[in-house]
């Protein structure tokens, strides 16, 4: 089983104002972890969740599971991925002042030689005391968290490489540098503090961090044998002239 260490990426929490009802209170709610890690197989493939409910009324919760992809710009790409999770309860009423644990369990393919990525998603659903209520409204607000789930290879590989650097230039004029990464391992990988020591074939070279020079690029996940292209200000060291070639090495901190 793969004992990689759970990256410490704080991951999205999506605040969605998803209906407007006449009025009502705020229901606040908690689920957590935001990142798990399973195994295809054995007890590693069954993980548990935590909703807590720390409003004063109670809240109706929808648990469901995604698959991860990512596109050459690196934007996320989601569809359902329900045959691959079993989720209990994937519906639920959570009480005020209480909580509620959701068991889900992965029962996609026993052999995983790359990383697999989903999110889970839990969804604040409209939630009626029924007829008989006292109040005139629901939610002005509903919450959906969705988290970083990713099921192991047996074995972690790391390596991302720098595949190409190019100049570009905009419509307007602006000039940009792309810089193209490949995760060639099977494992996602954070590029965090990320340094981009680029050289140019006339001999001249420049290092890029942070996050205006590396702009989209620094704190990037770079999912399981994805190719992302970023675009970067270009940097006044390098030269323009035509027919000069580039080349670029990268350094991080996957943590």
């Amino acid at each position: 089983m793969n004992t990689r260490k759970i990256s410490r990426q704080r991951v999205l929490i999506f605040v969605a104002l998803l209906l407007v009802f006449i009025s009502g209170n705020l229901f606040a709610y908690q689920f957590s972890p935001l990142e798990q890690v399973f195994g295809p197989t054995g007890a590693e493939s069954t993980k548990t969740y935590t909703i807590l409910n720390d409003g004063d009324d109670s809240i109706a919760i929808e648990i469901s599971a995604l698959f991860r992809d990512q596109d050459a710009s690196g934007s996320e790409i989601n569809k359902a991925a329900t045959a691959y999770f079993s989720i209990v309860p994937n519906k639920v009423i959570v009480s005020p002042q209480s909580s509620q644990i959701v068991r889900v369990q992965y029962r996609g393919p026993k052999t995983v030689t790359n990383e697999l990525s989903f999110r889970l998603k839990a969804e604040q659903i409209p939630y009626s005391k029924g007829k008989d209520s006292t109040e005139k409204g629901m939610f002005n607000f509903l919450y959906i968290y969705t988290t970083s789930l990713y099921v192991s290879p047996t074995k972690a590989i790391e390596k991302v490489a720098v595949k190409s650097v190019a100049p570009e230039v905009a419509e307007d004029g602006t000039r940009t540098l792309a810089v193209t990464v490949a995760n060639l391992g099977n494992v996602h990988q954070l590029l965090i503090a990320s340094v981009l020591e680029v050289s140019d074939s006339k001999g001249n070279s420049v290092v890029l961090e942070g996050s205006e020079e590396l702009a989209g690029f620094d704190g990037m996940n770079i999912l399981a044998k994805k190719t992302v292209t970023k675009q970067i200000p270009w940097p006044e060291t390098l030269s323009q002239e035509s027919g000069v070639t580039y080349q670029a090495k990268l350094k991080y901190t996957n943590n």
